[in-house]
């Protein structure tokens, strides 16, 4: 009987000090999970600061945007289809802001003979008034897009999220869908 009581004294003992180790174990393992937890929510507070300043900045930009005047025209071609934009209203008044790119009606004609006309639509890419008279700006809301001017070879444009264009140059535009359309900036229709 005494030695059942001894070995009864040994097992709960064992059985006490596995179960203190086992509650050691469960809270460094729950002080871990808070501590990843806390620095998950602290990023994602940090995303939503930067995310809102980023608004506010884009904003800002788009509120000065409106009131740049465009001076010049613009010219586009996609292969055999053409488009255009006229700085100036039917009333004699120069536009102004920005033009986004599906906005542009394309004219074409099928070797067929037939006809037809389209947009280039979702690039989110605007072609934009500028205080310089003889530049635009062209630029993308989040997609990038890779220009080239005349002269170059296709394998020398760069890839950029907002381009200059100058007055009389013409420049390429590979668009995210893979699609290259050509841009040049005109004085006058």
């Amino acid at each position: 009987m005494i030695v059942i009581t001894k070995v009864s004294v040994v097992l709960c003992g064992l059985f006490l000090l596995a179960s203190v180790f086992q509650w050691i174990r469960d809270n460094q393992f729950l002080r871990q999970e808070q501590n990843i937890l806390t620095s998950a929510v602290r990023v994602a507070e940090q995303e939503r600061i930067q995310k809102e300043r980023q608004k506010a900045l884009e904003q800002k930009a788009a509120e000065e945007q409106k009131g740049k005047v465009f001076r010049m025209d613009f010219k586009i071609t996609h292969g055999s289809a053409f488009g255009g934009f006229c700085a100036t209203n039917n009333e004699g008044r120069k536009k102004k802001g920005l033009v986004p790119l599906d906005h542009i009606l394309l004219y074409g004609r099928h070797p067929s003979g037939k006809e037809f006309t389209y947009y280039i639509e979702d690039q989110n890419i605007e072609i934009c008034a500028m205080d310089n008279p003889d530049e635009l700006l062209v630029r993308s809301k989040g997609n990038w897009f890779e220009i080239r001017h005349s002269g170059q070879g296709r394998d020398e444009g760069i890839l950029v999220q907002s381009a200059v264009i100058k007055r009389d140059i013409l420049y390429y535009i590979i668009l995210e869908s893979r699609h290259e359309i050509t841009i040049k900036a005109v004085k006058g229709c």
